[in-house]
């Protein structure tokens, strides 16, 4: 049963524009799929005592001749070159019987067989990664293997047959002894046997394999999962605070749309870094000393990772779906896909207790603030931001402003607006429910059509709107949209160390992080330039951009500053002390008086209600 609902949602999308499971009555019970077309499946051995390489074994029946295979040269959710086929080794192709079949390389990520007209091959191939500085050998949240658990991401392990992604397929694990398997694809009477409907689906579910920790527990009367890969840690953190902060967050936002969107949900906990998102699953870094001090310091990141679930795994921009994995795909909709989520995400935590209200107007302010203090704001559009995710911040005269800010600060203004325009009786919450509907199978949606869901469902008109702060970069006239709720945001000068170096991330993964220049800052002053690649600061090597401000933070006014750059090849080094610099910092206040309006907008941002 639970294959035909995957099937249901998977391979007939379109109707979830209705939110109706079946199109026809025979869809329930008859899997439409030609009996002569390539069917294919996978083996993933992880060889006792070796920990180099994931041993992939991929079989084709029916194969076309010749049977071309590809590599995902990106990852959806993550907008970056993986280059991916360097990190594939000893491709090698056979008949049935065994007979050596020629394999040709035809591009940067394809391989071409030549099967001889023989109707079942089978290719062989080793995947891991084969970046410096450790990757491979720590735990991370997308790709890793150690001696007691591995993390194998779909778009840099699996090949598939070009023509065929909507293939399903089968994967089978070849594990050492005690190894269990976490994952959001389909299990099968065999424990060690998955199944995809299509290729899709296949690499947008991470697989854990390994030794970890399981909680189970429900949530929109549906089926969830935690699991927990420690490193090899004991147990110490509290069990059911964690699990009880898991479940308010799905219930939370499950109640935001009204249905979970799947029949069964997979957290899964690992090594370091941040979030990725999948259709039923996500991945997390997780620190286990910080989750003994604090259970629920994960709760942000869960959220947004959660809410992508609807927002960016169903309502999509158009252009992520159905997906080319040979290219950059640009779109304009990241500040929806990426912002607003974050924007969802405070909303979770307040709405489910886990957040004050305080907590959640710090976090406003502190947005606002980080929004203020970037020149970016007013020379690059959330569309902009979000269409160039792919370019060096060179492409925006150095500057770079974050869709993620961008889109997060223009859910609060949508919803203030929509809000205050109908007294409370509608929100952005109905706008992402209507987005929901209309846009969560076959079609995504374009920038106008989300200009067209907010006139549907809610009446009003906001091109205007959209001219000055979406598609343009005016100046936000924070207290006018604030005081729809009560609030005004207060700007106090806060002068202190001149710390004003920020990165991007490179476009393509593994390279170093990019230097996004503010004009007459410290840095810039001293040499940096916008797109000069930042290998060191202070002694501390740099490979994420999370580590700049690491290597910044705790600097005093006098202290000196030391960054081993990379410019066009070319290794160079820049020096300074760091001045005194005045900025200014908002929070986010109470109006002297509030009307009853104000309190109701304010607390249905709140409460949901």
């Amino acid at each position: 049963m639970r294959q035909i609902l995957t099937l249901a949602l998977v391979l007939l999308p379109s109707v979830l524009a209705a939110q109706t499971p079946l199109r026809t009555y025979s869809d329930a019970f008859i899997q439409r799929y030609d009996r002569t077309a390539p069917k294919v499946d996978y083996t993933v051995t992880v060889k006792e005592g070796d920990r180099s390489a994931y041993f992939v074994e991929l079989g084709i029946a029916n194969a076309p001749n010749p049977a071309r295979l590809v590599i995902p040269e990106w990852a959806p959710g993550a907008y970056r070159r993986l280059q991916s086929a360097q990190n594939i080794t000893d491709v090698a192709a056979f008949t049935a019987a065994g007979e050596p079949l020629a394999v040709t390389p035809d591009s940067l990520n394809g391989w071409t067989v030549d099967t001889k007209g023989a109707a079942t091959v089978v290719v062989r191939y080793a995947a891991s990664d084969r970046r410096p500085a450790g990757f491979w050998t720590r735990a991370n949240n997308r790709w890793f293997l150690l001696p007691t658990s591995g993390l194998i991401d779909g778009p840099r392990t699996f090949m598939y047959l070009d023509g065929w992604k909507l293939t399903p397929a089968h994967v089978r694990f070849h594990l050492p002894p005690g190894w269990r398997i976490a994952t959001g694809l389909i299990p099968t009477t065999d424990s060690t046997v998955y199944w995809a409907p299509s290729y899709d689906v296949l690499i947008d579910s991470p697989v854990l394999v390994g030794q970890f920790v399981t909680h189970h527990f429900t949530a929109g009367g549906v089926p969830h999962r935690a699991v927990m890969d420690l490193n090899g840690d004991s147990a110490r953190y509290d069990a059911g605070a964690f699990v009880d902060m898991l479940r308010k967050i799905c219930e939370t936002t499950i109640e935001i749309f009204g249905t979970a969107p799947y029949t069964d949900y997979t957290f899964i906990f690992t090594g370091a870094g941040g979030g990725l998102e999948h259709l039923n699953s996500t991945t997390i870094g997780i620190d286990p000393a910080r989750l003994a001090r604090d259970p629920t310091y994960r709760r942000e990141t869960t959220a947004h990772e959660f809410f992508h679930t609807w927002n960016v795994k169903r309502i999509r921009p158009a252009e992520l779906g159905p997906f080319d994995y040979t290219r950059p795909v640009r779109t304009l909709g990241l500040w929806l896909s990426e912002g607003v989520t974050d924007y969802y995400a405070d909303l979770i935590l307040v709405r489910a207790g886990l957040d004050s209200v305080r907590e959640f107007e710090r976090k406003i302010g502190s947005a606002i603030t980080s929004h203020r203090g970037n020149p970016g704001r007013l020379t690059i559009s959330p569309e902009r931001a979000s269409w160039t995710t792919w370019d060096e911040p060179q492409v925006n005269g150095g500057q770079s402003i974050s869709y993620y800010l961008q889109g997060q600060l223009l859910g609060l203004l949508l919803d203030l607006t929509i809000r205050d325009s109908t007294d409370n009786r509608k929100s952005l919450d109905d706008v992402m429910r209507y987005l929901f509907d209309h846009y969560a199978g076959e079609r995504g949606f374009t920038s106008e059509d989300v200009l067209n869901a907010v006139l549907a469902e809610t009446g009003l008109d906001l091109q205007v709107f959209w001219g000055k702060y979406v598609s343009g970069t005016a100046e936000i006239p924070w207290n006018e949209f604030l005081a729809k709720a009560g609030w005004w945001v207060d700007f106090t000068p806060a002068p202190g160390p001149d710390l004003r170096l920020r990165a991007t991330n490179p476009t393509v993964q593994g390279a170093l992080p990019r230097a996004v220049m503010t004009p007459g800052s410290a840095a810039a002053r001293a040499g940096l330039r916008a797109g000069d690649e930042l290998a060191e600061i202070n002694g501390r090597p740099i490979t994420t951009v999370a580590e700049v401000a690491l290597a910044l933070r705790g600097l005093q006014i006098g202290d000196s500053v030391t960054i081993h750059a990379v410019r066009d090849g070319a290794p160079f080094t820049v020096r300074y002390r760091v001045p005194r610099y005045t900025d200014v910092a908002g929070r986010l206040r109470d109006l002297p008086a509030l009307s009853e309006r104000m309190r109701r907008i304010r607390a249905g941002i709140v409460t949901g209600r």
